[in-house]
């Protein structure tokens, strides 16, 4: 390899094979999008609005949940890989059951591949979200609320 102030000429076998744009950033990557299968041309072409555009499709609720996705402070590529992977939650989902799993990721400010998944695979979507109270069993170590109360008074009437 041979590298300019603006380029990077990549040679093997003593014959030049690549030149490419020199980026300067830090871990950073450049690609000719001439270079790239339909595939992935299609992958670089991605921006926050095309994937607004997507989920305004889909739902309103989507929609919403994808805008407040770009409201977080994380790299676009993980951003984007978010959407996909909601986009994929929503195909193999019903949309109302998709729809209130996205408006469960919004009302607990989780905007979360994983967050919408686990909502839907363990069918939090179903009506009950929260678990029914269980009775505590018997036993001889648990103290009810009449034990506390009864100490509560103990410490009112020593004062």
């Amino acid at each position: 390899m041979i590298y300019t102030r603006s380029m990077v000429y990549i040679f093997s076998k003593g014959k030049q094979v690549a030149v490419h744009i020199r980026s300067f950033k830090q871990g950073g990557y450049t690609t000719q999008k001439g270079h790239l299968c339909s595939q992935h041309q299609h992958y670089r072409d991605r921006s926050p609005q095309y994937y607004l555009r997507q989920a305004e499709k889909k739902s309103e609720v989507l929609h919403r949940l994808i805008s407040l996705i770009f409201t977080q402070n994380r790299y676009p590529e993980q951003l984007y890989k978010t959407c996909d992977g909601l986009f994929g939650l929503q195909r193999k989902t019903g949309p109302d059951r998709f729809d209130k799993a996205c408006q469960m990721a919004i009302d607990h400010q989780n905007y979360t591949y994983t967050f919408l998944k686990n909502v839907l695979e363990n069918k939090m979507t179903d009506g009950q979200t929260e678990l029914p109270d269980k009775p505590l069993p018997k036993h001889n170590n648990l103290r009810g609320k009449d034990y506390y109360q009864k100490q509560l008074q103990l410490n009112f009437n020593n004062q």
